[in-house]
């Protein structure tokens, strides 16, 4: 009786934990996220503030320009003010005698010599007028056109800024692909030196086995053993220093590309054809940089500042002259610097391939090794052991040549970044 009110209990438990279990594994399926190393940029570009920041900066320097045109216009619309000058015609005086003609010659020509009198000082009064006018339109004229000239100045520094933004925001972007490109070969590199860590761990316990046999029968001495198990600490102190860089910086990257701090990050690894690349040839996109572009754009403000500045304001002309010139030295200098950086990327790539290149020959120079030596060891000749010395020498090359692949990923990034206009 008791039997069957168990066994039905035991089996919903055992359904409950199966259903737990099976949650838990989907919840930490779905928690992974594997990305590319062309998502992480997506990613980090759709993520990144500076290029918002530089995108509303823009915003701001499009209105202020525009809101310096209206000023612009406001100041051609303001016009001389007309004055109301003191009447001189004879006929407007007349006037306000309606009964004149009907007056005696003597009422007439009194009232005449009182009319002519009074236009000769309206005259003059007028002379005046017209000449406190005349100073005060020039003075005004003269407001209107320091005004215009500030305003005029304010607009070409706001093009120049703008222009420069816009430069900003492609350099920006290329700068966050390379420090992302960069970031993410870097962790594989990282993983690749952590897998041979633990290889060459593996290597040294195994070898610790052989030494304990051989240490029972007096064929080695127990600080052979020591010396391994020193080894082995010094590998395993390397492994957790790894470990802990690569779990920091994958953290890292996994706030850089916006991704919750809950979840898993893998990254897919890379394969791409490795061929040299044509770095001289950089030496023709140079003026397309962003450095040498926004040092243009330095050296256009300060010739239109010169040609636009008035002949007899010396000080001011020879100020934005020496500013032109100093623009132009710096974009030369910066070409100069460029050119050697150039070189040095170039020497960078030949000695990584040179170095491949030797690792690639020590690499067949061993399989050719192993060759002979398999066939000494089915003669009987050497043991198994020597055999698995040559594996162990030829795995380790093939590790280091593809830690230099993943050097050579980074340096394809940065060749393709520089083509691009950013080149640090």
């Amino acid at each position: 009786m008791h039997l069957k009110l168990i066994v039905p209990c035991f089996l919903g438990i055992l359904l409950c934990v199966f259903c737990v279990s099976t949650a838990a594994q989907a919840k930490e399926t779905e928690d992974i996220e594997t990305i590319t190393i062309e998502k992480a940029i997506e990613l980090a570009l759709n993520n990144h503030g500076n290029i918002k920041l530089l995108e509303t900066k823009i915003k701001a320097l499009s209105s202020q320009h525009k809101n310096i045109q209206d000023e612009l216009k406001e100041l051609d619309n303001i016009h001389n003010p007309t004055i109301s000058l003191l009447p001189t015609n004879p006929e407007y005086f007349l006037h306000q005698h309606p009964d004149f003609n009907q007056l005696a010659e003597e009422e007439k020509e009194a009232i005449g010599q009182l009319i002519g009198t009074q236009i000769l000082i309206n005259t003059t009064l007028n002379q005046l007028l017209e000449g406190q006018e005349v100073i005060r339109n020039q003075e005004l004229q003269e407001k209107i056109k320091v005004q215009r000239e500030e305003l005029n100045n304010a607009a070409k520094v706001i093009d120049a800024n703008q222009s420069k933004n816009y430069i900003g925001i492609e350099k920006t972007r290329e700068a966050i692909k390379q420090y992302i490109s960069q970031k993410y070969i870097s962790l594989l590199l990282l993983d690749a030196e952590i897998k041979q860590l633990k290889k060459e761990l593996s290597y040294i316990h195994s070898d610790i086995e052989d030494l304990w046999i051989m240490a029972e029968h007096g064929l080695t001495s127990n600080k052979d053993v020591e010396k391994k198990e020193r080894e082995i600490k010094k590998l395993n102190q390397q492994l957790d220093e790894k470990v802990r860089a690569f779990h920091f910086y994958l953290e890292e990257l996994k706030l850089e590309v916006g991704l919750p701090y809950n979840r898993m990050l893998q990254l897919q690894s890379i394969d791409k054809e490795i061929n040299r690349l044509p770095i001289m040839e950089l030496e023709s996109k140079m003026y397309k940089m962003f450095n040498v572009r926004e040092l243009e754009e330095d050296i256009l403000l300060a010739e239109k500042n010169y040609t636009s500045a008035e002949s007899s304001k010396t000080n001011l002309k020879d100020y934005y002259y020496q500013t032109w010139q100093v623009a132009k030295y710096e974009k030369d200098n910066l070409v100069k610097e460029l050119k050697v950086k150039i070189k040095k990327f170039y020497f960078e790539q030949e000695e990584m391939f040179l170095q491949m290149n030797n690792l690639q020959e020590t690499k067949a120079s061993l399989i050719a090794d192993k060759k002979d030596l398999q066939i000494q060891y089915s003669a009987g000749v050497i043991t198994s052991a020597e055999l698995e010395r040559i594996d162990r020498d030829i795995q380790r090359i093939e590790s280091e040549i593809n830690i230099y692949k993943f050097n050579y990923y980074i340096l394809s990034e940065k060749y393709t970044q520089a083509l691009n206009g950013y080149f640090m």
